[in-house]
């Protein structure tokens, strides 16, 4: 099955746009891809032209302050990540692209587009003369909802309320100008698409690179938490960490080293660094190679939506994870025991106690766990779900499709 796709992003796929940068990977060489995509800084620009020399044809359209300004300017009902993404000249020339395609007898079989902002920007309420997947990846409407009861600053919960209402509004209105919505996890289907059986709402999680055998994991007392940690949840999650796990797990293991791993740390997560054993490092090249150094990898997410790649990337190498409840609930574990799983502070630094000991558990749950990653979770299965849903069907059966 060959399929001409334009392939429209509200960002590059950079390093951190997981997402994106491997189903382009996985896509590019047995389709014809048109990469459409707002470049809003240098990253995005270095991204979009390693993209060149792989794709049919890369479109960049630059998102200088002075666009998004301009954003404002249209209607205030919509989410604040629609208004920033807005983008006059992306929507314009979305639909260039395709009446050209069109006009040239090689019309495009599918549009593309990732997450909200790229909705916004794609202005897609405005449908399309093509078959149109809209992966939303998450439900950021029901992201809002937790943010507004769990964010940790006042100003946050307030301004997240007011958020929540107008997201739901907004993609409630993409979930009808799609002909299929995509999203990473069962959970978000049903924020998404409420008590309807909706079979326009399909689950494509993601994949995960995974190493073809399991790390042998340190005998060093080395715990790991990774993520965008300019992501509010994260953030929140590494708060909970410092603040009230890794003090209880460095009174039994005094020797215990935590590791912070991930891009734009803010400030006071800086500061941290070289305190009660904790590194920092920043902006990593190799994540792998970092993760594969440590004896159990932490996930003590407090809220969050759509799956927790930090959970696969860790089981992908082999190392164990302990876990709170929201960091699993985007996963179909096999059973219960796979990832210990802590429902509050003192259970989580007792897991972690537990699997920084020398012995076998934190060994046996590592290889279970790159195992079953190995089975579940790949690229190319998830590649090939969105290639079965590029097809215009006749009715769609809602099912989920596990990668």
């Amino acid at each position: 099955m060959f399929v001409r796709i334009l392939f429209a992003l509200p960002y590059g796929p950079s390093e951190t746009r997981v997402r994106s940068r491997m189903l382009l990977e996985t896509l590019a060489p047995l389709h014809d891809i048109t990469l459409l995509a707002l470049a809003w800084d240098a990253t995005d620009r270095a991204a979009l032209d390693a993209w060149r020399t792989q794709l049919s044809t890369v479109v960049t359209i630059e998102h200088p302050p002075l666009a998004r300004v301009r954003g404002v300017l249209g209607d205030p009902r919509r989410p604040l990540q629609g208004i920033v993404s807005t983008s006059a000249a992306f929507a314009r020339r979305a639909r260039e692209l395709v009446r050209n395609a069109q006009r040239v007898g090689r019309p495009f079989d599918v549009v593309h587009v990732e997450h909200l902002r790229g909705a916004s920007a794609l202005d897609l309420a405005d449908r399309l003369p093509v078959r149109t997947v809209f992966d939303s990846v998450d439900c950021i409407a029901e992201l809002a909802r937790l943010t507004a009861r769990f964010g940790e600053k006042r100003s946050v919960r307030l301004l997240a309320r007011i958020e929540q209402r107008r997201t739901a509004r907004f993609e409630a209105t993409l979930l009808q100008a799609a002909d299929v919505v995509t999203v990473v996890a069962e959970r978000d289907r049903l924020a998404l698409a409420g008590t309807r059986d909706d079979p326009r709402v399909r689950v494509v999680p993601n994949g995960v690179r995974s190493l073809d055998r399991p790390v042998a994991l340190t005998h060093e007392p080395i715990a790991i938490f990774t993520g965008k940690l300019s992501y509010h949840a994260n953030q929140a999650a590494v708060r909970y960490l410092l603040d009230e796990i890794w003090p209880l797990v460095r009174i039994e293991r005094p020797d215990a080293r935590l590791v912070i791993a991930g891009a734009e740390p803010p400030h006071w997560m800086t500061q941290h660094h070289g305190q009660a054993g904790t590194t920092l490092i920043a902006n990593p090249g190799d994540m792998q190679e970092i993760i594969s150094g440590a004896r159990v990898a932490l996930a003590p997410i407090v809220y969050s939506v759509g799956m927790q790649n930090k959970v696969l990337e860790a089981l992908g190498c082999g190392v164990p994870v302990v876990a709170t409840p929201s960091a699993v609930a985007g996963l179909r574990l096999p059973d219960t025991t796979l990832i210990p799983t802590a429902f509050d502070s003192a259970a989580f630094a007792r897991e972690t106690v537990r699997l920084l000991e020398t012995g076998s558990t934190a060994e046996a749950l590592g290889r279970r766990g790159h195992d079953w990653v190995r089975q579940t979770y790949s690229w190319k299965a998830t590649a090939e779900a969105f290639e079965a849903l590029y097809q215009p069907p006749g009715e769609l059966e809602r099912k989920e499709v596990v990668a």
